[in-house]
This record gives C-alpha cells, structure tokens and sequence, in this order.
C-alpha cells in the first residue's frame, strides 16, 4: 500500500521516538525528570495521532491524484478503440 510499512513494531518505535523528543523538550524546559516521564508517555499518543492525521490526508490526497490519472488514461484508451473500430 503505496509502499508504507503499516506494522505495529513501526508505529511503536514511531511513539518510542516521538516520546524521547517530548521528554527531551520538557528536561530542556526545566522539568526534572520525575515530572518530565509520565507528562511525555502521556502526550506521545495524541502527538502520533495528529502526525498519522497529516499523514493520511496527505497520502489521499497523492491516491486521489492518481486515481483521476487513471481514469484520464482508461479514457484516452477506450476512445482510440472506439475511433479504431469506426475507421476500420
């Protein structure tokens, strides 16, 4: 499917590193790291979240593009058919 991996081992390391860089922004802004671990796990979901939103609206609409692709050439094809079996 248009080449993306959709395992869940990726989505997890996806989180893992998503949640490392949450944990570095809240350690550089002065949390220690007590405060800094659960606020981080706990944010990691809805950050991956929102970048598989922008993902997906994005990958549809290259498909949608393509699809529209599609249809021009099954047109250009079905036309050149017909025009060969009137000229004939």
């Amino acid at each position: 499917m248009n080449g993306h991996n959709h395992g869940g081992k990726s989505h997890l390391i996806g989180m893992i590193v998503i949640g490392v860089v949450i944990l570095g922004g809240l350690l550089a802004a002065g949390r220690s790291i007590g405060e800094a671990l659960p606020i981080a796990a706990v944010l990691a979901c809805p950050v991956m979240m929102i970048g598989m939103m922008f993902m997906m609206m994005r990958s549809k609409n290259r498909s949608t593009d393509t699809t529209q692709d599609s249809y021009d050439h099954a047109d250009i094809s079905s036309n050149e058919a017909a025009k060969t079996t009137t000229q004939a």
